[in-house]
């Protein structure tokens, strides 16, 4: 994989299946959300969003009592009690020094051991505490406090996030204008640069419910380096297009603001256009 830096949509066509006449809500892939928090309710409702709106069966959300209310209100398809879960999303919406909140909520996920987890904001410094397949989607100023604590080498936040991937064994999205995809051995993707419009409060929730609803739609048995890296870059460039998309609405056929739950709710015709079909009836 390293030394694949550029992917663009047409090289993650295929990457979900369309679903079958025998799927059910569980089948199609069941996405755990541990986020939100009294202080920023908006998260969950945001990931929720995403998730569903990029085909997952169901959302269970274990998230306090006003982020709960708060996302149901915007999806009542949402389920607000611990079940079995294929992905996790931890950490979005909640404000630093959460760990035992985080600890608390991830073990009241059904999750096996192969599962991937998405890990996000607070959640960023327990990742060696979660275990499993990580996918960690640090900002810029994010890296750089986990490489403070660290002490990672480097001296900028693309160094930084290599070495992370390296140290922890967990593949890194260092989100931004051009985002960057690390795993263990290093690069991954250096993936086209996206709409700066997407630089709002609660875009980053919206890309991980998406990677949380990829990760539980792929359902692979086991997720190698490459798979994760790969799902990654795929759930990116899907973000991207679907903002990209919506800045050109937004400002009648200008770049115009992107507002995220908006976002989230374009995610659905990007999503579509890469389902690989199979033997779906629609009749």
């Amino acid at each position: 994989m390293a030394g694949l830096f550029e992917l663009t949509l047409d090289d993650v066509t295929g990457i979900i299946q369309a679903p079958q006449p025998e799927d059910d809500k569980y089948s199609r892939g069941v996405v755990g959300l541990a986020v939100g928090s009294d202080d920023y309710p908006g998260a969950a409702a945001l990931a929720a969003e995403a998730a569903m709106r990029a085909g997952a069966g169901m959302v269970r959300l274990i998230a306090p009592t006003r982020a709960a209310e708060l996302a149901l209100h915007t999806r009542p398809e949402i389920v607000a009690v611990p079940g079995r879960i294929d992905s996790l999303v931890v950490g979005s919406g909640m404000p630093e020094g959460s760990s035992a909140d985080i600890t608390a909520r991830v073990a009241l996920c059904e999750l096996g051991d192969h599962a991937p987890r998405i890990i996000d904001a607070a959640a960023l410094g327990d990742a060696p505490h979660i275990g499993g397949p990580r996918i960690l989607t640090p900002h810029a100023g994010e890296m750089t406090r986990l490489a403070q604590a660290l002490h990672l080498p480097g001296a900028d936040p693309s160094a930084w996030a290599e070495a992370l991937a390296a140290h922890w064994g967990v593949v890194v999205v260092l989100k931004g204008h051009r985002p960057e995809i690390f795993h263990p051995e290093g690069l991954a993707y250096r993936l086209p640069a996206g709409t700066a419009w997407l630089a709002t409060a609660g875009t980053g929730d919206v890309l991980a419910g998406l990677l949380g609803a990829l990760g539980a739609l792929r359902r692979l048995p086991q997720w190698s380096f490459d798979d994760l890296a790969f799902t990654a870059a795929a759930a990116v460039l899907v973000h991207q297009e679907a903002a990209s998309r919506l800045s050109r609405h937004s400002g009648a056929g200008q770049p115009g603001p992107v507002l995220a739950l908006e976002l989230a709710r374009e995610l659905s015709p990007v999503v579509a256009s890469l389902v690989g079909q199979g033997d779906e009836d629609d009749s």
